[in-house]
């Protein structure tokens, strides 16, 4: 295949033009010439962006146990609309993925449903440990309870994850600090306060420092929130630690007044903060301490959400690439930082091989965008929560392209093959 008129983000941030040449799902040439050789299939992308496809780290696609909220299949077609060609799914399922059995059930779902390259994670366990044979890229730790299993909140308890496995990612979150007695009587954001972040942020520290440097693992931060996990994150990497820190475009977008003003379809956890905390984040990725984006997608369906107890989570994988696109347009970042942001970050962190960019030799997971003078939202929501939170914002990008591993799975607002990705 050859992807002609062609004109790519590069890894160092500026754009080049050409042609695109790919073979058994590579990129094997980025040639610089309008004049491509002949090929069996030949594309022509003129007036497109072409944008490394969004590895997106962090997502709930509800399968097994809550197929009802979205599963694999449909979560899938949503990541491709948002230009998200690789994602790495939580194992808060029903049941946790707690161990090899459970591991290799979800493999299996994956492996004959998700349309998107896909990779998953092993729910840690208070003092038990799991060989995980590299079947999954990292090991969620829950400092706040968000399955049927207990939260982990002792520093000796994470002392004993930290020294075992190599890459943890964790909700930082500590739940000991929680005012659960007046939960009723409290908003979400104050119920779960500020003190459970910094305070799982201390223990989280400690730990670390309880070990020796070659003893020590990975640190992922989820879901960052607030300016104090920014200012925590920076000291941590200047003092040579191997932290990294990921966000999500709710708390980019939103804020607590946003929360009380809308209500429960913008409760999630960790809580959306302040305006302060919002543009500390944005500072954040703009100066680079903050590695990359999840979406966090977490769909529940609506009647659950307008129940008198409404879960937590926001489903956003969708709006992925525009929203990050509208973060361009508003200055917030460079280009060569977007790069970073949906695809080196993630791929060097999680060590996702072959999709850290466009350039030779990477398989070819690229997004083709293109940018209106208006708002180019569509009414279609692929999600099965039917809602779209960011329908407000003028989003001037679409997606009119995904390709995932050289073929073509999403074309202007069409699912147009059912060829599965792969494991990561």
């Amino acid at each position: 295949m050859i992807l002609k008129n062609a004109r790519w983000l590069t890894a160092e941030g500026y754009f080049e033009e050409g042609h695109i040449e790919i073979e058994n799902g590579r990129i094997v040439r980025l040639g610089r010439s309008s004049n491509p050789p002949k090929s069996d299939f030949t594309l022509d992308v003129r007036g497109c962006v072409i944008l490394p496809g969004a590895i997106d780290p962090h997502v709930h696609f509800r399968e097994p146990g809550q197929m009802y909220k979205e599963g694999i299949r449909n979560a899938s077609r949503a990541a491709l609309k948002g230009g998200v060609t690789t994602v790495i799914d939580m194992p808060n399922n029903r049941p946790p993925t707690t161990n090899h059995s459970r591991v290799m059930e979800k493999r299996k779902r994956f492996a004959a449903k998700s349309l998107v390259n896909w990779g998953i994670m092993l729910h840690a366990v208070k003092g038990r440990f799991v060989e995980t044979d590299n079947l999954v890229k990292s090991v969620k730790i829950y400092m706040a309870k968000s399955s049927s299993l207990p939260a982990i909140t002792s520093k000796s308890a994470l002392l004993q994850l930290f020294e075992y496995y190599p890459v943890v990612s964790i909700h930082a979150e500590d739940e000991t600090f929680f005012l659960h007695e007046q939960k009723k009587k409290l908003a979400h954001h104050e119920w779960r306060p500020r003190e459970a972040i910094t305070g799982a942020l201390q223990k989280i520290e400690q730990a670390l420092k309880n070990l020796e440097d070659q003893k020590r693992p990975r640190v992922v931060i989820c879901h960052m929130n607030t300016r104090d996990e920014v200012q925590w994150l920076g000291r941590m990497k200047a003092e040579g630690f191997d932290v990294w820190g990921e966000t999500c475009p709710h708390y980019l977008f939103f804020t607590q007044d946003d929360y009380l003003k809308y209500g429960t379809t913008l409760q999630v956890n960790p809580p959306i903060r302040t305006e302060d905390d919002r543009q500390a984040l944005l500072q954040g990725l703009s100066e680079g301490v903050i590695d990359f984006i999840g979406t966090d997608h977490a769909p529940h369906t609506l009647a659950e959400k307008q129940s008198a107890n409404p879960p937590s989570g926001i489903a956003s994988i969708e709006w992925l690439m525009p929203q990050l696109l509208y973060l361009i347009d508003e200055g917030v970042i460079k280009w060569r930082q977007l790069n970073h942001l949906i695809a080196q970050g993630s791929a060097h962190c999680y060590a996702i091989q072959g999709r850290d960019g466009i350039k030779e030799g990477n398989w070819a997971d690229l997004v083709m965008v293109k940018r209106f003078d208006r708002n180019q939202q569509e009414a279609q929501v692929i999600s099965k929560t039917g809602n779209n939170l960011y329908k407000d914002f003028d989003f001037r990008w679409k997606v009119e392209m995904t390709m995932v591993n050289g073929i073509v799975k999403y074309r202007k607002g069409k699912f147009v093959n059912d060829t599965k990705g792969m494991a990561i």
